[in-house]
């Protein structure tokens, strides 16, 4: 093999290596911060966002826990009554619909419907030490 084509071989594993590199790096970046947010609709992830902020005191905490309780279940009923009132427009949207499509839209539908069931996330009231091993568990 002459200097010329080795170099380029070179010049482009070392570009096909990179690319591999940073498409992997970007993924789990993504899911780093896509888990992030999904931790903020818990309990958990909001103690942990306050805490981490404020560091308070333990005689601090025995006063802001019950706070902290209080307002995190307000947070979880607003959004379990958002969820549904979106489940129930989408419903009636479906139901208006249906009438003027075919039956192959109609599949088409639900297999959209089945679609976004699978990917909904199933965010939950979590009570403390009942959560995932995510960082920031022990914290608390």
């Amino acid at each position: 093999m002459n200097l010329k084509l080795k170099n380029t071989l070179i010049i482009l594993a070392t570009l096909f290596l990179g690319i591999v590199i940073g498409f992997l790096i970007n993924g789990r970046l993504s899911q780093m911060r896509i888990d992030s947010m999904r931790e903020n609709f818990t309990q958990k992830g909001m103690d942990y966002s306050f805490m981490r902020a404020l560091d308070p005191t333990p005689s601090q905490m025995e006063n802001i826990r019950p706070i902290l309780d209080k307002y995190n279940d307000i947070r979880m009923e607003n959004l379990e009554t958002h969820w549904k009132q979106q489940k129930e427009i989408l419903d009636a949207f479906e139901s208006e619909i249906k009438p003027y499509l075919t039956d192959q839209q109609i599949k088409k539908l639900n297999s959209l419907k089945q679609n976004y069931k699978n990917r909904q996330y199933n965010f939950k009231k979590h009570k403390r030490k009942n959560g995932s091993n995510r960082r920031g568990q022990n914290r608390n």
